[in-house]
């Protein structure tokens, strides 16, 4: 997958929304971060990330280079979550995954346990050390103010060694958003195959995104779960509500520049026998020369 500067006035394709958002937000959480949790991994297993994942390896690549022989680039992942990501990262990186859900690390623990995660707020989290690479994918899409915002590019910038990369990667931005996109999918769930093991039900799920007020930088993203018990064959419906940041190309070159970082649009080059990623645009940010100092 192959991406090219982009200019603010240039138009980019719409993207659909991707299922891979993860909560960096404060209570009330949404459900799917908290007490529906034990969901993510049917509705957005981690075969889903391959791809995408290879696109980010091919920017950290274009903008790295290799790492000296015998050594692999270290890698932070804010808002990481069930670590569908990591599972595929971690095979050219050595990676460090945060997430503010301890219901979405313990997923990621599950299916990384070589994988060092850290519970935390992307807004205020330190580590005390720093990375070649700094990566925040959708769970950036819950900073729903300007201030979260440059709050959590200064935690990325705080990260972020001298000579590093790091790509941000909001599912929208202002000139990409449709309002009134709908995405579904399903899966069709299972039965105990043997004594103690647990039913999956099977899960159908619809998704809506609609801007409530255009005035504001926010969008909601309407979830809606179908599960049905295999053993009684009854359906219960969930809705779960997501409050989610929206801003301009500009908007977020100007909060990366507060943070500390100077930030580059990529807008994805369009190749019309592949599926394309799971973005419209990606950042790509260094630390400014005065924040390097």
């Amino acid at each position: 997958m192959r991406f090219k500067t982009l200019g603010t006035q240039q138009p980019c394709r719409a993207v659909v929304w991707h299922p891979d958002i993860m909560v960096a937000m404060s209570d009330p959480a949404p459900r799917l971060y908290t007490d529906l949790a034990h969901l993510w991994p049917h509705l957005s297993p981690p075969e889903h990330y391959a791809e995408e994942t290879e696109t980010l390896r091919e920017l950290i690549d274009d903008a790295l280079g290799q790492p000296p022989a015998g050594q692999r680039w270290s890698v932070l992942e804010l808002g990481a979550g069930g670590g569908h990501s990591t599972v595929h990262l971690k095979a050219h990186f050595d990676v460090t995954a945060s997430d503010l859900s301890p219901q979405m690390l313990a997923h990621c623990n599950a299916l990384n346990p070589d994988v060092p995660t850290t519970e935390g707020d992307m807004r205020t989290m330190r580590l005390g050390k720093t990375f070649d690479v700094v990566l925040i994918c959708d769970a950036i899409d819950y900073m729903t103010t300007r201030d979260d915002a440059v709050a959590a590019l200064t935690t990325v910038a705080a990260h972020l060694r001298p000579g590093g990369v790091a790509l941000i990667a909001p599912t929208y931005t202002a000139e990409t958003f449709t309002d009134g996109d709908v995405a579904h999918d399903a899966t069709a769930g299972m039965n105990p195959s043997a004594p103690g093991d647990e039913a999956i039900p099977g899960v159908t799920y619809f998704s809506f995104v609609h801007d409530p007020d255009p005035a504001d930088t926010t969008f909601e993203m309407i979830l809606l779960y179908l599960l049905r018990d295999h053993e009684t064959r009854q359906v219960q419906t969930i809705e779960d509500r997501h409050t989610c940041g929206l801003f301009s190309i500009q908007d977020w070159q100007d909060m990366a520049e507060e943070a500390g970082l100077d930030a580059e649009a990529l807008a994805e080059e369009q190749d019309p026998g592949g599926t394309g990623s799971a973005w419209a645009v990606i950042f790509r940010a260094n630390l400014t020369g005065n924040h390097a100092a």
